[in-house]
Parts: C-alpha cells; structure tokens; sequence
C-alpha cells in the first residue's frame, strides 16, 4: 500500500496534506487547530468548546441557516469537535463539491461574528450539555479518572468546562482566545477522497495566504505526581456502578507507543480480549468492559472502562487487577499474540478505506506528530512486536505508583472496594 500522501507548507506556516483517493465520489476535509482543553486556564476552562459551538452561528458572509445549507444542500455533511489538544472543524462532500466546502470552512474560521445574543444563546446549550454530560455516568467517569490522573492542571479538566465558567466568559475573552490561537502557524488543513492536492493549496493560499503566520501556540507540559494507588469516588443513585482503571501511559513520540497499542488489544480492545472473556463472558460482571489508550504530546492514559452490578463491583475489581497482573508477570502466548497484531494491522488498513478516517488520520497526524507515518512502516513495527515487549511496557505501566480508580455509582460495597484496592497494593500488584 504506497503511502501516497501529499504536503505542501505554506510561507505562513500553514500545512496542507492530502490523500487521493480517485475511486470514490466523496472527499473529507477537516480544519485542525493547535488549540483545545489544555491550552486552557481555570478561569477559561471550555472557552475552545464554547468557541467551536459558536463558529456554526454565522460569519459576516452566512448566516447559521446558510453555513449548513451550504454543505447539506449539496449532499454533505458538516461538524466540528473539541479535545484536549486540538480544535477541528470538517465536512464530507462530493468530491466536486471541495472547493465551496473549504470555502465555507474557513469562513467560519476566519469570519465568524461571535454577537452576542448568538454567545448568550449558545451559552445556554453548552450548559445543557455540561448537564447531560454529568447526567451519563459512563462519561463523566473518564473525567472524573482525568482529574486523578491531572489534578489542579487543565490536561484533568472537562473540555466542556465548568457552567460557572461558561456564564462568566465574555465576548471579549472569547474573542482574545480565538485570535491568539486561530492563527496559520496553529492550522492543518487535512483532506482525503476524490481530490487535487494542487487545487486545495491554491485555495488555501488564496484564503489563508496573505495572513500572519503567528506563534506556535504552546501548553504547559503534565505533571504527574504519584506514590500509591489513587481513587476518587462519586456517590449516585444508578442501576450499574460505572469504572475507570488505569494510568498515565505513552505519548504520541514514543517509540514503544506500538507496543502499547498490541497490550491494550490484548487486555480490552475487542470481543477477543482477556477482560471481555475473563469479565464478561466467563463470569458475566459486565455488559461491556473494554480498554483504550489515550495518546497525547508528553503524556497519555490506558484506561479500562465498565459498567457493573452495584454488588459486584469489588470483584470486577478484583479480576482486573488479577489479569493486568497475569500480563506481567507471564509472556503472551505466540497465537495470542499473532491475533492482536492481526487485528490491530487490520484495523488499521480497514479505516484507512474511507475518507473521513483518512482525513483524520492525516490531519491528526500532522498536528501531533509533525508528520504522517507510511502506513508500511506502522505494520512493520506492530509486527515486530514481541512477548518480551509486552511484558516490559506492562510492567512499566502497571504499578503501585500508577493505579488509579474513579467510580459512580450508588457505591453499596465501598468497604469491599477499599479492601479490594488496599488488598492488591500491600501484594505489590
């Protein structure tokens, strides 16, 4: 599979990358940003999500109406997300299509007019969905096992911020951050499918071209303090008890990052995995219980989600705790093992099919990484994986000075859970 990718740095710094993919009628393009929740304060904490929501309400040449017309009148799709460390806005279209939808893109980015009735408006839906967030255990667990992971930092912060928060940021702040941080230095333009990588950086140029380039927008780097086992829990009247396990784990530069990636197959990445059989299948603890890691520029987290009966949470715990120990201390069986590569390898090739994967797999990328690596070079590494390697991340990242338990639920065996916790720490698992 040639990795057939194209880049082109504009004078300004701006970075466009593409991938033709001339069978398909559809293209996807994204506009990446090098802003989200960690460039964040605790006094602006949401302000990258609250900016995003407000960028679909209308630019000096469209109205909100006419931004999603725009791209749905024609057959396409348009959204935009927020993350820790970055800010994307993308669309889906016929590939003819490209042209207005970069066009519309970067209206939004570049033309957006943040009035204020829009902000009070928005203000109100981002608080309604800071409370349905806090509303769905299952979610709100992951911030909560964030905020053991990063406290008092905004890498532990919710991305959609805190509601005393969004009623406190004004016009004039949010606009502050966006042109701080919106700038071309700070922007990827990715796209994938039916397209001319010349054609898209002519555009680009013509749109962005005469534009400051800016600074480099920078975030204070993770600090991660740990001795012992940490858990945070959260009381709540709920049918299951909703779990994160797990701990700080590589970042996007690592070299072992593959690695990584093969254990957390192993331990929760599909229906194959250790804990779906051990959990679920074997003693039935859980409808759902996977593991996955999380990526980020000096850190990252390996985490191990589930919901589970209210009364057997200790055990859950307990069987977790036993597996994560069982992969450290004995070597992953050859077919185990050629499986997990298989399907990682797998996978892999299978998103890279369709447009919107692609997109976001160059864009990312080029954002995190600076650079988009060959697809060949990416299998060759996951095979080179060994048992030995494996042994060696898990046992680097499953220690005593890296456990750490978030739990909401009605919490009836909190006792049990303690002991369980305190139990697997004095036998040094």
């Amino acid at each position: 599979m040639a990795n057939a990718y194209q880049e082109t740095i504009l004078k300004n710094g701006l970075t466009v990358v593409s991938y033709r993919m001339s069978s398909m009628a559809s293209a996807t393009v994204g506009l990446w940003l090098r802003a989200g929740g960690r460039f964040e304060t605790r006094k602006n904490n949401g302000v990258s999500h609250f900016l995003e929501h407000l960028l679909f309400k209308g630019t000096t040449r469209r109205n909100y109406r006419q931004l999603k017309e725009a791209i749905e009148g024609m057959g396409g799709s348009l959204n935009g997300f927020t993350a820790e460390e970055m800010t994307c806005y993308l669309a889906k279209v016929v590939g003819k299509h490209l042209p207005l939808t970069l066009d519309v893109l970067s209206d939004m980015v570049l033309n957006s007019l943040l009035k204020e009735e829009d902000i009070e408006r928005e203000r109100m839906v981002v608080k309604e969905e800071i409370k349905m967030y806090l509303d769905l255990p299952s979610s709100f667990v992951h911030a909560l096992f964030s905020e053991i992971l990063w406290p008092d930092q905004p890498l532990g912060f919710m991305i959609a911020g805190k509601t005393e928060v969004i009623e406190s940021l004004t016009r004039e702040e949010i606009l502050a951050y966006k042109e701080r941080f919106y700038t071309p230095r700070n922007l990827v333009i990715s796209a994938a499918g039916n397209l001319e990588h010349k054609k898209i950086v002519e555009d680009a140029e013509s749109i962005f071209g005469s534009l400051p380039r800016g600074r480099r927008n920078r975030f204070s780097p993770a600090k991660e303090k740990q001795s012992r086992p940490v858990m945070k829990l959260k009381t709540k009247d709920t049918e299951q008890t909703h779990l994160c396990l797990g701990g700080r784990a590589l970042p996007y530069h690592h070299p072992d990052r593959y690695i990584m990636g093969v254990l957390n197959i192993i331990l929760g990445g599909n229906m194959s995995s250790r804990l779906f059989n051990e959990v679920r299948e074997k003693r039935g603890l859980a409808y759902e219980i996977r593991s996955s890691v999380s990526p980020f520029h000096d850190t990252g987290a390996f985490v191990i989600s589930a919901g589970v009966d209210n009364r057997k949470v200790a055990k859950t715990i307990q069987v977790i705790l036993k597996e994560l120990d069982k992969v450290k201390s004995r070597p992953v069986p050859r077919k185990e093992l050629r499986r997990a590569k298989d399907f990682a390898g797998g996978q892999l090739l299978l998103a890279l099919e369709e447009t919107p994967s692609y997109m976001h797999w160059l864009g990312e990328n080029t954002l995190c990484l600076g650079k988009v690596p060959p697809v060949e070079e990416i299998l060759e590494k996951v095979n080179k994986v060994t048992a030995d390697d494996l042994q060696r991340i898990a046992q680097q990242l499953f220690t005593n000075d890296n456990l750490n338990l978030a739990l909401i639920g009605p919490l009836k065996e909190e006792k049990e859970i303690n002991k369980v916790f305190q139990l697997e720490e004095r036998r040094g698992k």
